[in-house]
């Protein structure tokens, strides 16, 4: 009978939707196709909070989840997924580059049903889901022999019911039971120290490394925030230039040759923003006509054009030059676990505010503060 209940289960076990739960794009991508080539339907978010908003609607067979995301982490994310009898049936798989026994111990404290590491093969996938699967028909198995069992002792008691049925009624003499207290008998406590004294234990020794986890954390994110903060002083750059070479170059390389000593792994993201700057028209002999910076002590209302169309600003916020991108691709074929994201804001986010007032402003003063926001950000997102 077990049996068939397995056989008939395996298709409600069956891997047929996934959600990739991951803050990066190219993650998403290279999980989404490697369970494409398991015939398996993939729904995306970029957040642990849109996770939870989208399985108030949707019940994917697994959830793969990643552990460091901005807002609500991977840990919380599955305490809160857990937490929800709707929805805690669902196996979860952290998708993390975080590796050894303590995070482990730690994903499975909490509910996670295995781990995929990152960048994970088609092997270890496949893997991890016939682990999955392993684990739902256990419970399965488990829950079928319990549900059996009853059926048995109810069908038994029936039967002794019958059995019992006579002319005359039978008296049955129980034993007397040895008399407890209201707290049990001393046998009791003595058993039930014994077995919590090494849970204690265990559980002292558990909070103890996940704190000094915990405080080696903080204090590598501290770090990280002090070199973002010195890096970005000297991020800015000058009219005509382009964002992404020459001395950004230089103190991207200089970052990485720090963080990869420092054993960092993660993301670099280059945030790259331009200034909207007050500019003049100087006819050409040719009848075209050139765009430069005017003198400055001119009045702000003899500019011809002040900034560029959006579309513009954003491609001119991420221009590289060629020595720029062999870097960047020479840094994927190294693969030491750092990548570089580039990500354009073209004008939209200025750092210091433009004159709202024109009257008295020189073109000078104008230029002043689109220069200060014509600058390249870059942001250290670790990945924990």
């Amino acid at each position: 009978m077990l049996d068939n209940v397995l056989v008939a289960t395996r298709d409600e076990i069956a891997v047929r939707l996934a959600l990739i739960v991951d803050d990066s794009k190219t993650a998403q991508m290279m999980l989404r196709k490697m369970l494409d080539k398991l015939h398996i339907s993939v729904a995306t978010v970029e957040s642990a909070e849109q996770a939870l908003e989208y399985l108030q609607a949707s019940h994917p067979d697994v959830i793969f989840m990643d552990h460091m995301m901005p807002g609500m982490d991977g840990f919380a994310a599955v305490k809160a997924i857990k937490s929800d009898p709707s929805v805690s049936a669902i196996p979860i798989v952290m998708h993390t580059t975080k590796k050894g026994d303590i995070y482990v111990g730690q994903a499975r404290a909490l509910g996670a049903a295995d781990i995929l590491s990152k960048p994970a093969s088609d092997e270890e996938l496949v893997e991890v889901l016939a682990r999955v699967r392993k684990q739902a028909v256990a419970k399965i198995a488990a829950k079928t022999t319990m549900e059996m069992a009853v059926v048995v002792v109810d069908e038994e008691n029936d039967t002794e019911q019958n059995l019992n049925v006579g002319p005359e009624p039978q008296v049955v003499i129980q034993p007397r039971e040895e008399e407890e207290s209201f707290f049990g008998s001393s046998r009791q406590w003595v058993v039930a120290v014994i077995w919590l004294l090494p849970i204690l234990w265990l559980l002292n020794l558990y909070w103890a490394s996940t704190n000094k986890v915990n405080s080696l954390q903080q204090s590598q994110l501290e770090l990280y925030r002090g070199l973002e903060w010195s890096i970005n002083q000297q991020a800015s750059y000058d009219y005509g230039d382009q964002p992404m070479a020459d001395d950004r170059l230089q103190l991207l390389s200089a970052l990485i040759t720090r963080l990869e000593r420092s054993g960092f792994r993660g993301i670099i993201r280059v945030e790259g923003h331009v200034g909207e700057f007050c500019l003049s028209q100087l006819p050409l002999q040719d009848g075209s006509a050139m765009l430069m910076l005017p003198q400055p002590e001119l009045s702000i209302a003899t500019c011809d054009v002040i900034g560029t169309s959006s579309s513009a600003a954003m491609r001119a916020s991420i221009a590289q030059s060629p020595a720029f991108t062999r870097y960047i691709q020479g840094l994927q074929l190294r693969d030491i676990g750092i990548r570089v994201e580039l990500m354009p804001h073209g004008s939209r986010y200025p750092l210091y505010d433009y004159p709202v007032d024109a009257g008295g402003v020189t073109t000078g003063d104008w230029n002043a503060v689109a220069l200060g926001n014509n600058r390249v950000n870059f942001r250290l997102i670790p990945v924990l």
